[in-house]
């Protein structure tokens, strides 16, 4: 009785552990980074009909999940050979537009790096299509995408126009990734491209490679070594032109500023001059005034001297006028009382 009920414990614990390990065998985790699909751990089978993220859920025994990333996948091109259009563009189209050009194309080398993201919604139909192994197939669309859009870039709008560029290769690469469908939320992020279509609308052949390029990032750019040195001389020759344009400039300048001086100098001169006669004419004039002015106060004063002393006759008033001149002369000595040498020198010799 003692060994039976000893069995039946035992097959009670082993049955117990077994239900344990099978409980905690029924849990599987998704990474926050991760999207999943539940597999059979024995037949092989993934069910695609729904996509877990992340979390750790009971999926049940001998399931675990098939995952990929959800995070953006980089996509390095160090050395890309593509084919730029030839500087001079057809039919006068300026520098930094998209134009049909002539001549040989030029081969650079440019170095890029590409972010793209899996679409959820799609997640399925890459895995109908290429299970996990789709990295390679990203990488080489990729690299085509840039061959064909580079073409359309002239060496010269590649230096002058980096971000027109990039958006162009963008827009490149994410038609031939995420085929002609609309971006995910797109008319809120501002990411809508001209002739996308609604994914609601969109068909399994119009989504690409079920991936979305969000973003592209032009590094480095390798030119061929003729091309550098050709674009280097004509640097220099633009800049000894642009030096001697200055230099010419200069001395225009130089000799306006030395003729605006002289202009400057002659004006300078002529008020000068004009302002020296200016005064002396209103000197003059001043002691014209002056003379007038004593002399007809001297001549008033005469007029009134003779009438108040009855000096009436002409001869008496000439000699008054006579011994006042002789009075105001500073060189003569004016005598009283004699009859003869009434004036004399005011020194001896």
């Amino acid at each position: 009785m003692a060994t039976t009920f000893g069995v039946v414990i035992g097959v009670c614990i082993t049955v117990a552990v077994a239900i344990i390990i099978l409980v905690t065998q029924s849990f599987s985790d998704v990474h926050y980074y991760e999207f999943g699909f539940v597999k059979s751990k024995v037949t092989g089978t993934v069910d695609t009909s729904k996509v877990w993220t992340g979390g750790r859920f009971w999926i049940g025994p001998g399931k675990t999940f098939k995952v990929f990333d959800s995070i953006g996948q980089v996509i390095s091109l160090p050395a890309a050979t593509v084919f730029a259009a030839p500087d001079e563009l057809a039919n006068g189209a300026a520098a930094g537009e998209l134009g049909t050009a002539v001549g040989a194309s030029l081969v650079i080398t440019i170095s890029v790096e590409i972010v793209y993201f899996l679409v959820e919604e799609d997640l399925t139909l890459l895995h109908d299509e290429y299970d996990v192994s789709y990295h390679d197939l990203m990488t080489s669309s990729a690299q085509a995408a840039l061959k064909d859009t580079a073409s359309k870039f002239t060496l010269q709008q590649f230096y002058r126009d980096r971000e027109v560029v990039e958006a162009e290769l963008l827009l490149g690469v994410r038609k031939r990734l995420g085929g002609m469908c609309c971006p995910i939320n797109c008319s809120a992020k501002g990411t809508c491209f001209d002739g996308c279509i609604e994914r609601s609308s969109c068909t399994k052949s119009e989504k690409g490679l079920f991936v979305e390029a969000r973003y592209l990032q032009l590094t480095d750019l390798v030119i061929p070594e003729t091309i550098e040195a050709r674009n280097l001389k004509t640097l220099i020759l633009t800049e000894e032109t642009a030096k001697e344009t200055f230099t010419q400039q200069a001395a225009v300048i130089e000799k306006e500023t030395e003729q605006l001086v002289e202009e400057i100098v002659n004006q300078a001169k002529e008020v000068t001059a004009n302002s020296t006669a200016q005064a002396q004419l209103i000197a003059a004039r001043s002691n014209a005034d002056y003379v007038q002015t004593i002399e007809a106060a001297r001549k008033t004063g005469l007029v009134n001297l003779f009438t108040s002393v009855g000096l009436s006759t002409v001869d008496y008033k000439n000699s008054f006028d006579y011994l006042r001149s002789l009075a105001d002369n500073s060189n003569a000595h004016l005598t009283v009382d004699f009859d003869q040498l009434i004036t004399g020198p005011t020194k001896l010799p």
